[in-house]
């Protein structure tokens, strides 16, 4: 081979070793992603990698970690990953404790996101797992701690009942805050699907259906209490509208009374005559005919 060749060959040699070194230094964030860069030579540096590609020295290693929302699931229905597949679904629902010595399942869903600038924090806490180790490590952990720390402080009817906003609240916050100074930032907390044993569940709906039942009856005894007292108001207006037509009569008779005097009684009789004499009249026990009676 001449040496022109072998120079030839050697140029080629060295652009593929150069080449597949550049491929190599390549790193590709994806979007929703932070890169965290550990350096071999010099441990974490603080700069992160933002989506996109990167060049990086072979000597250094990136660790990607969500700085969009990620949501988690611990439900009856869970799916690992981004897999939509119905029979990779499991059952991740969790078993809490509550005051009264009770044991239910519930369901978990929540939302975080990673703080970017505490990326390089994230890394050294957790000392480079990834993500999905992180969220079935000391995430679940975390989650686990604040759900019972809460539901032990409730009564099973207070959990099942108008408490659970107020449980599901207290919950977020103490998950919140214990991940907080770690870069991992917690936007909502749901708590749902609340299953008693059935045992349990048999007490609670007949308590439920007690109470639907005096309700009924409150409901009917004032509906009742109702239709008396307009019964009542009803006979009221009666009475009274004849009370006030009776006074009114009273009151109508008395004047009418008082207008009838002699001079006026004569009056009326006057105008009532016909004008005809009668035909017996008396006077002092004797009585005269008229003449029309003796025709």
């Amino acid at each position: 081979m001449s040496t022109k060749n072998v120079g030839a060959a050697g140029i080629l040699v060295g652009m593929t070793i150069f080449t597949v070194g550049m491929f190599t230094c390549v790193n590709k964030i994806g979007p929703g992603y932070a890169g965290v860069i550990y350096n071999m030579d010099g441990g974490i540096e603080n700069e992160t990698l933002a989506q996109g590609f990167h060049l990086v020295a072979p000597w250094k290693h990136v660790s990607e970690y969500p700085i969009s929302t990620e949501t988690v699931y611990y439900t009856k229905n869970s799916v690992d990953g981004n897999d939509k597949d119905e029979d990779k679904k499991t059952d991740k629902s969790v078993n809490v404790n509550t005051k009264d010595g009770k044991q239910v399942n519930v369901s978990v869903t929540y939302a975080y996101h990673m703080d970017v600038e505490k990326l390089p924090t994230v890394y050294a806490k957790f000392r480079g797992q990834d993500i999905k180790a992180i969220e079935s490590g000391y995430m679940k952990n975390a989650m686990y701690e604040a759900l019972n720390n809460i539901t032990s402080q409730y009564s099973l009817m207070e959990l099942v009942g108008d408490k659970r906003p107020e449980i599901n609240q207290k919950i977020f916050e103490a998950f919140r805050d214990d991940l907080s100074d770690y870069g991992i930032v917690i936007e909502t907390f749901n708590l749902s699907d609340v299953v008693p044993d059935e045992a349990t569940a048999t007490a609670i709906q007949n308590v439920v259906n007690a109470q639907n039942e005096l309700q009924r009856a409150k409901i009917e005894k004032e509906q009742a209490e109702v239709e008396a007292e307009k019964a009542r108001v009803a006979a009221k207006g009666k009475a009274d509208a004849a009370l006030i037509e009776a006074e009114g009569q009273a009151q109508a008779n008395a004047k009418l009374q008082q207008s009838l005097t002699e001079s006026v009684l004569r009056q009326r009789a006057i105008e009532k005559w016909s004008g005809n004499l009668p035909q017996v009249s008396g006077s002092n026990g004797g009585f005269i005919l008229g003449a029309d009676f003796l025709k």
